[in-house]
Order: structure tokens, then C-alpha cells, then sequence
């Protein structure tokens, strides 16, 4: 990794801050919609940053200034039809630019894969093509479909929860692994969770007050090669539970210090920032850089941009 760049206080706070509000808008939406897809928590970790992307100046004289760019659509399906047989690499592509008098220094890449932890009342259930195809007839629902909707039920979230859409050894999980090996780019896998665990939900639901307590678990990160090396062993297409993860980490996730993964804005704030993490781009025109971001069919759903530009 190269040296850091030295960022001021209330620039590295302010970002803290932003990032820890979407750890914490992304956990209570889950927390109260305990069968949401990944797909619209990917929106919702997205569009969190709209309220931001105003550029900003600092009393240090930096700028900051924050841009999204969702592409959404079924790339990471498998064969459909016509379609390629291709996998998504990872949803949410996190750009951070350094530049000083507005000149660029430095430029680098996070790529983040989410998957979502499921109740424990839950089967596997995520968006498929044929879903996508539909359109609009999918919000129309059966008299069967909305008598199973409204059925009063409660959600479960505890420590052997699963991450239902995360396979040990088959599709996504292997391409993710030639990704890395091929391009020499790491592939960090962002964990949504609710913000407490255990923690449960009724549906429908009869409270309208905003979620309660702090927010210990939310949105988690953990580098690709790591969650692979502690899942070592498992039979193809095991599904790791929550307290598998908080136990065969290891070290840098002790349990008492990141149980199951960083936290996002330590994960940004603290490493991604530091150059500890992630991608470091040659320049512009970088080959890793421009496969990422600079291609429709490219390997992600959404971006987002975090340019800092410091005084000269």
C-alpha cells in the first residue's frame, strides 16, 4: 500500500459521520423490514448520500464533495436466454479521489459485494430474471400472493442466522475469486445485518416508532480473500451464519473489537482513506479502474465518488 494522505480532522469526522448515518439508515430499514431484498438495500445505501453530494468546504481549506450513479438492471444473473452466462462482481463501487488545487493525486477503488442476512423464518428469496421481466405486472398482486403478505408473522434475527445468497464454492463466490486472482483488484463483501442481534420483527407491522437502541451490528465489511479463507473446509454451497463469521475471522475481527467485520465508516474512515485498504489506480486511464467504471456491462450495480481536493 502506498503512504496515506494526510487528511485533516473535520474532513475524516465529517465522512465518519455521513458513512455511519448510511450504516445506520441501512440496518433500521432492515431491522423493520426483516425480508427485504438486497437490491433495494443497495437503493437505500445509495440514495442515503443524495442528501450530501452538495460539495463541501471545510474550515482546513479541503473540499469534499460526494456523487452517486445507480445502474441497477439483472447483469448478475446467470445464462438467461441469450444473456451471457456472467456473474456480478460486486454491487457498489466505491471510487475515493485525491486531488490538491484540483489536480488529481491519487485515485482508489473499493468494490463492495452485498449480501444480506436472512431470518431465521426465511428461505432464500432474492429478485430473479423472470422478476425483472415482468415489470410493473410484479407490484399487481394475486388474492393468493397478498393473503400470504398480510399473514401476521414474526421475524427472527440471532446468532446462527444465515446469509442465505452467499454460497461457499459455486457462481458468484468463485468468479469473485478469478476476479481477484485475474485483476489483482480485492473484493470486500458488505454484510447487511439489522442493527441489533438478537433481534426480531412483527409483520405486519403495528408499531409505528422508528427502531430503538444502538446500532451494534449494521453494515459489515470483510475482504473476499479473508471470508474465503475462514470458510475453508465448508462443502460447496454452505451459507455462513452470522456467529460462524464472528468466530473464524480472526484477527483483524476479534469478536470484541469487530465482531463479523468492520464497521462501514471504520472501513472507509479509517482504512479505505489510509490507503490500508482497496485499490490504488495508476492513473486515469488504469486498466483495473477503467474495467470497473468505465464500462456499461462493467462489474457493478451502483458507484459511489468521494473526491477530496486539498489547498495547495
Amino acid at each position: 500500500m502506498a503512504p496515506p494522505i494526510p487528511i485533516p480532522a473535520d474532513v475524516r469526522l465529517w465522512l465518519s459521520g455521513v458513512f455511519a448515518g448510511c450504516n445506520e439508515r441501512v440496518a433500521s430499514t432492515m431491522t423493520q423490514v426483516p425480508t427485504i431484498h438486497e437490491v433495494p438495500l443497495d437503493m437505500t445505501f445509495i440514495q442515503h448520500f443524495l442528501g450530501v453530494s452538495a460539495p463541501r468546504r471545510f474550515p482546513s481549506g479541503w473540499s469534499v464533495e460526494i456523487s452517486t450513479h445507480y445502474l441497477g438492471g439483472g447483469r448478475h444473473y446467470g445464462e438467461w436466454g441469450d444473456w451471457p452466462r456472467r456473474w456480478e462482481i460486486a454491487d457498489i463501487g466505491l471510487l475515493v479521489v485525491y486531488r490538491q488545487g484540483g489536480k488529481v493525486l491519487r485515485s482508489k477503488v473499493a468494490l463492495l459485494q452485498s449480501k444480506r442476512l436472512y431470518p431465521d423464518e426465511q428461505p432464500f428469496d432474492e429478485d430473479t430474471p423472470i422478476e425483472y421481466m415482468a415489470g410493473f405486472g410484479r407490484l399487481f398482486h394475486s388474492d393468493e400472493d397478498w393473503a400470504a403478505i398480510t399473514e401476521p408473522r414474526i421475524f427472527n434475527f440471532t446468532e446462527g442466522s444465515r446469509y442465505r445468497a452467499l454460497l461457499t464454492g459455486v457462481t458468484q463466490y468463485n468468479a469473485i475469486a478469478s476476479y481477484e486472482r485475474q485483476r489483482n483488484v480485492p473484493v470486500y463483501y458488505l454484510l447487511y445485518n439489522p442493527r441489533q442481534i438478537p433481534s426480531s420483527a412483527s409483520v405486519p407491522i403495528t408499531d409505528v416508532s422508528e427502531p430503538s437502541g444502538a446500532c451494534d451490528v449494521g453494515c459489515r465489511v470483510v475482504p473476499a480473500l479473508q471470508l474465503r479463507t475462514a470458510l475453508a473446509g465448508q462443502p460447496d454451497g454452505h451459507s455462513p451464519a452470522y456467529e460462524e463469521l464472528r468466530a473464524s475471522l480472526g484477527e483483524p475481527f476479534a469478536p470484541e473489537v469487530h465482531p463479523a467485520g468492520w464497521r462501514l465508516e471504520h472501513f472507509v474512515a479509517d482504512l479505505l482513506l489510509d490507503c490500508k485498504t482497496g485499490y490504488i489506480a495508476e492513473s486515469r486511464s488504469d486498466g483495473g479502474l477503467n474495467y470497473i467504471f468505465n464500462r456499461r456491462t462493467g462489474p457493478i450495480a451502483a458507484a459511489l465518488a468521494v473526491t477530496l481536493d486539498a489547498p495547495v
